[in-house]
């Protein structure tokens, strides 16, 4: 939980900036930092009013930035004139908070300092990219990979990309109508409670779906490539793994920017000489970074070892050490698709989801022996009674 240091000792300003941060950031009341305990994201508030009159305010904002290293200060003032405002910001203050400000202000103001803290400070879930040329496979490989994780029991969000709209809608049959651009513009108060009740949820697996278009059909217009960076670090900083499914995003320097923060960058092509050329200019477009490079992994979709274009070969053609072949039954895969039930939710997913489950580091689920010695027992029991 973000946690929020108050120096001062009027209690009923610590309630309001309580009330107004709601149950998911805690605020502490303190006279002095010496004590406190910095284990997790979070800022510090210090109230101008409880300054002693022997003490300079700069002085003031000078020591808490050294006793609290990495922490965003903010000071909570009446004396709201530029000068004043300037002069605190110089010595150090990220923020003013007017002191009498009504709950959606302070919410604004300090929502705003917390949430650049979190990404900064905070444990950054795992983030995932996903790139192809194919839009579908692309987008249904995406997908598949996020139930996967989320029905392991990892909080995940996926961000489908693909327009002229969103195919991880279809596959797990949702309804979406919050997209990036949404998201974006209600970055400055940006929490867990917001993403819980803004985005749309797969009810058997719990993954949460986040698009490019936000149901609109169309893309979303004045966002640039660092809002959706700076989106989706505050995004992995409340959920445990993000999957990004490139989709329609053709950025190059956007593009370049999330490879070099993923923690693996999956690229999705069939074993097809013309999808393998078109994947290689999208790699070349994107001009990936050396250490970026390390991290791509290439999936055959439909891998079939009868086609004579081998995983290796292509992996080798787009300059990639580590490949992994899908296979999907296609008659499969549209039905799923069609039907909005993903493949990874079935009972008996198979080769496909064992390779999903691989691709994603999650070890297949061992089916308990001692099921089969009970009912065999009961069998052989119930076989020894008849006979008697």
């Amino acid at each position: 939980m973000a946690r929020i240091h108050l120096l001062s000792i009027d209690r009923a300003l610590a309630q309001r900036i309580s009330d107004a941060m709601g149950a998911h950031v805690s605020v502490e009341l303190a006279q002095s930092l010496d004590e406190a305990e910095f284990d997790g994201p979070g800022i510090v508030v210090i109230d101008h009013a409880s300054i002693p009159a022997e003490r300079a305010m700069n002085s003031v904002i000078a020591e808490v930035s050294q006793v609290a290293p990495g922490r965003a200060v903010v000071l909570a003032t009446e004396d709201m004139y530029a000068g004043h405002v300037l002069q605190a910001i110089r010595a150090g203050a990220t923020d003013v908070l007017p002191r009498g400000a009504v709950a959606a202000e302070v919410s604004e103001i300090l929502s705003r300092v917390l949430n650049t803290s979190l990404a900064s400070q905070g444990r950054l879930g795992r983030f995932t990219l996903v790139l192809g040329t194919d839009r579908d496979a692309t987008a249904v490989l995406a997908t598949d990979m996020a139930l996967a994780h989320s029905l392991d029991g990892t909080s995940t969000l996926l961000i489908d990309c693909t327009l002229p709209s969103s195919t991880a809608e279809a596959y797990l049959d949702l309804k979406v109508d919050y997209g990036l651009a949404s998201a974006i513009s209600d970055i400055d108060r940006m929490d867990a409670s917001l993403l819980g009740d803004a985005l749309a949820h797969h009810e058997r697996s719990g993954l949460s779906l986040l698009t490019l278009d936000g149901g609109t059909g169309a893309e979303p217009v004045g966002i640039g490539p660092a809002d959706i960076v700076g989106l989706i670090q505050l995004l992995r900083a409340s959920c445990g793994h993000v999957v990004l499914c490139g989709g329609s995003l053709r950025n190059g320097g956007l593009l370049r920017e999330l490879a070099s923060q993923a923690q693996s960058v999956e690229v999705v092509c069939s074993q097809s000489i013309r999808e393998l050329d078109a994947t290689r200019r999208l790699l070349d477009r994107v001009a990936i970074d050396t250490a970026s490079a390390q991290r791509l992994r290439l999936l055959v979709w439909e891998h079939d070892p009868r086609i004579l274009l081998d995983g290796r070969r292509m992996a080798d053609a787009l300059d990639i050490d580590t490949v992994l072949g899908v296979p999907v039954d296609r008659v499969v895969q549209r039905n799923a698709l069609n039907a909005g039930r993903p493949m990874m939710t079935e009972r008996d997913g198979g080769a496909y989801a064992h390779a999903i489950r691989r691709a994603c580091g999650i070890s297949a689920q061992v089916k308990s022996t001692g099921f089969g010695i009970d009912r065999m027992r009961r069998a052989i029991l119930r076989s020894v009674e008849r006979s008697a």
